[in-house]
């Protein structure tokens, strides 16, 4: 089952107004010699939004960082195994973080952040949801991998991408 990729489309948004914020910055700065006082706080929590739904997209189409050639080197079924197991550490690792991200950012939500004065439970709200796009991009590939064993085809590690 194929899902539309709405993490990379919500860090390319992000990276865009990351864009967009540190030019607003520079300019501020050295051409008003005034520099905003949000400019840099935005940009730090643009950046960690930009990071953690990348890496969410990245899991979406298996280009995340992996070191499959050993793997490839398998027969079918120990593929598969190290391919459920790897998946199963991913997705432990991924709600684990859903649920300590969901219990930190609302911890601290009635505090607001220094210059822009946001709720800073809403900046840590980046990662149990960016988590939780990353778990159930894990259990969509696992599902496709015990698809592709089952058809006699390859199971795949990685995107099998030269960059």
């Amino acid at each position: 089952m194929r899902l539309p990729n709405i993490e990379e489309g919500v860090s390319v948004l992000l990276g865009i107004l990351l864009f967009v914020t540190v030019l607003w910055q520079v300019f501020t700065r050295y051409v008003l010699n005034d520099p905003s006082g949000m400019s840099e706080e935005l940009a730090r929590y643009l950046y960690v939004g930009v990071v953690f739904f990348g890496a969410a997209g990245a899991v979406s189409d298996r280009s995340h960082v992996g070191i499959p050639f050993v793997v490839e080197k398998l027969p079918p079924l120990p593929r598969l195994v190290v391919a459920l197991l790897v998946g199963a550490l991913v997705l432990a690792f991924c709600l684990g973080m859903v649920w300590w991200g969901w219990r930190a950012a609302g911890s601290v939500w009635d505090l607001p952040s220094e210059a822009m004065e946001i709720p800073t439970g809403l900046v840590l709200g980046i990662v149990p949801v960016s988590m939780a796009f990353m778990a159930v991009r894990v259990v969509l590939a696992m599902a496709e991998d015990v698809r592709a064993y089952t058809r006699g085809q390859a199971v795949e590690m990685s995107a099998g991408r030269d960059f």
